[in-house]
């Protein structure tokens, strides 16, 4: 049985997104369920963009894989501003969660 592009790149798809809530959840970043302000919502959005292209999936998967909770997110992760942003602005999960 073969893969059809479609079923390819919706598994890439999730992949990705499995590393980027993994991201956030190490990082300590939670995502608000209540309205947000645009700009930050906009942000947000943005960062499933920058998950799906980026290039570094495999140094993401062994990076996470060793990281402990709580670090600043890598150099290498292009949503590195949003997520420090996303945790100064107090978009933080409670310690222990």
């Amino acid at each position: 049985m073969t893969t059809s592009l479609f079923e390819t790149t919706i598994g890439a798809f999730e992949e990705r997104l499995a590393l980027r809530r993994k991201m956030l959840n190490v990082t300590g970043v939670t995502l608000p369920k209540r309205r947000i302000p645009k700009d930050v919502e906009d942000k947000i959005r943005d960062t499933i963009i920058n998950c799906y292209e980026c290039k570094s999936g495999d140094t993401c998967a062994s990076w996470l894989a060793t990281a402990e909770d709580g670090v600043p997110p890598p150099a290498f992760c292009p949503n590195r501003d949003t997520i420090l942003r996303l945790k100064a602005d107090g978009y933080t999960k409670e310690p222990g969660a």
